[in-house]
């Protein structure tokens, strides 16, 4: 499976590597259970998915942990659009939302 990270994604991704130490190595997890078993997440309509993600910097499981945006382009393509932590927002805003989803159509 080909992944890619938008610059966006990799934009959000980059403070919260810097407060959450082991954020590379959950990302890593989650993406080798997507190319294991195509366990995209919540389906958001338009080949859009939320993934939740596990922070293994606090003990709260996947609930207080990550959530991801995943666009699959192609059947066995997919790219990482945008990222962030349950412990800092509940959950994206519309308008949050639709300026990743702008940023990410830009790039591609």
């Amino acid at each position: 499976m080909i992944i890619e990270y938008s610059d966006n994604f990799l934009k959000e991704a980059k403070p919260l590597s810097k407060k959450f130490k082991l954020l590379k190595s959950d990302l890593r997890t989650a993406i080798d259970e997507i190319e294991s078993s195509k366990d995209f997440g919540v389906h958001l309509g338009f080949n859009l998915f939320k993934k939740r993600v596990k922070n293994s910097s606090i003990p709260t499981g996947k609930s207080g942990g990550f959530r991801i945006i995943i666009y699959q382009q192609l059947e066995n393509k997919i790219v990482l659009i945008s990222i962030f932590s349950k412990t800092d927002k509940e959950n994206l805003s519309d308008d949050e939302f639709s300026m990743a989803l702008k940023k990410f159509l830009e790039q591609y």
